[in-house]
């Protein structure tokens, strides 16, 4: 009777702890949105290679998975979630004092390892401690009041740090390690709801766990390239995700070439993130209006903003037609917005329940691999044309790539139920 009483007792602490340290813990706040002054003006970095770092960082985000699961099954789910916020604590630090490019993909490899470590560590802990009857309601609950915190804080601060990075580059940099490190004493407060066994740490082994990969990742392609559904969603994905990879960072140089003031620049990221949240609210609309059209619409929109961008640059090059580059980067983050919801949508609908987990690793695995390449390759470009001439390019080539991907879509995506092949549905 004490261990259920001791049991109750801790989960009660740990779903009452959960939604304040999320609302300090989600995402670096203070950071993203003067990331890019950061590495450009701070530690003279240019947009060439922060594509070329991005590629890096996409890479090891995909890379770092297999050793997060295996950590986190290894020490259990607090030790991880602190291990977690340390790692993100030597990320800022290294940003902070280390020079170049290389100081920023090493820093970059913490990031990915913690920030995986921690999230994977988070929903299980928080799944565990609310997992009694009614448990899945009361983690939505939980889960959307943390998130809801953290936006509330993260609007504040995505406003506030240019000001602040005006006075001091550094000042944003050392706010952002004082959260984190804020996360990382809240997170001594949890308590895991269930002991690490000696045959749960054996077969967390990372061999184990990089064999179990294999198969699955095996078992998972043969089933994306034997659907043909799945081929066209996959195909879909590596395009536009690694356009909007790319167009992120070619959006910031963009802001920088024609004269925004830094605290102007993170205002402009606040609204624009704003925007993207209400705009959710715009998926059904939306569906409703496009149905099977909907991923066109939304990558078409997207990729006309880019060719606009692109041309109207390349005629003015001054502050004076900002309004019009703004409305475009309104819309391309609508798009991106509406897709990222529906993506996940997708993914569901299209795989069973017992194939679900492998098939989004590897859907995610192309993805991200994709991205990387093409991040770098974007990188590049600038290397060769201005920005102006590198949004007029990647807009027309991911035009001409999207009417060939859309075309290939248009007889094995968004068809009705009983115009599939069974193929293309079951495993």
């Amino acid at each position: 009777m004490e261990d259920i009483a001791n049991i109750k007792a801790i989960r009660r602490k740990n779903a009452k702890l959960y939604p304040i340290y999320k609302m300090f813990s989600w995402d670096l706040l203070f950071f993203y949105s003067i990331e890019f002054l950061f590495y450009t003006i701070t530690k003279n970095i240019t947009a060439t290679e922060i594509l070329i770092i991005n590629g890096f960082y996409l890479l090891f985000r995909i890379l770092m998975q297999i050793p997060a699961v295996a950590i986190t099954d290894f020490l259990g789910k607090r030790k991880s979630i602190i291990l977690g916020n340390v790692m993100l604590i030597v990320y800022i630090l290294i940003l902070i004092l280390g020079p170049g490019a290389i100081s920023i993909i090493i820093a970059d490899l913490f990031f990915s390892l913690g920030y995986d470590i921690k999230t994977i560590a988070e929903s299980n802990l928080l799944y565990d401690s609310v997992s009694t009857k009614g448990g899945e309601g009361l983690y939505s609950k939980l889960d959307a009041k943390g998130g809801s915190l953290y936006y509330i804080l993260d609007g504040i601060a995505s406003l506030t740090a240019g000001y602040l990075f005006v006075i001091n580059n550094y000042i944003p940099m050392f706010i952002c390690l004082g959260f984190i490190i804020i996360s990382t004493i809240l997170s001594f407060g949890f308590k895991d709801i269930y002991e690490v066994s000696k045959k749960e740490k054996i077969s967390s082994d990372l061999k184990i766990s990089l064999k179990e990969y294999k198969v699955d990742l095996k078992e998972s392609f043969k089933f994306i390239f034997k659907s043909k559904r799945m081929k066209a969603f996959v195909l879909f994905q590596v395009v536009f995700y690694s356009l909007i990879e790319i167009v992120d960072t070619y959006n910031s140089d963009l802001l920088v070439t024609i004269g925004i003031q830094e605290e102007q620049f993170s205002v402009i990221f606040a609204v624009l993130t704003l925007i993207g949240g209400i705009s959710i609210s715009l998926k059904r609309p939306t569906e409703k209006k496009f149905k099977n059209r909907t991923l066109a619409f939304l990558s078409l929109s997207y990729i006309g903003a880019c060719i606009v961008i692109g041309v109207i640059t390349s005629i003015y090059s001054n502050s004076s037609i900002i309004a019009i580059i703004l409305i475009m980067y309104a819309i391309q983050k609508i798009s991106t917005s509406i897709w990222y919801i529906l993506e996940s949508k997708y993914l569901k609908n299209f795989t069973t329940e017992d194939m679900r987990n492998r098939i989004t690793f590897s859907y995610e695995f192309i993805g991200g691999i994709a991205a990387s390449i093409f991040s770098i390759l974007g990188g590049l470009l600038l290397k060769l044309v201005n920005v102006s001439n590198a949004f007029l390019l990647v807009g027309l080539l991911s035009l001409a790539i999207m009417i060939l991907t859309l075309d290939y879509m248009r007889t094995r995506f968004g068809l009705k139920p009983e115009e599939y092949k069974k193929e293309d549905i079951e495993i």
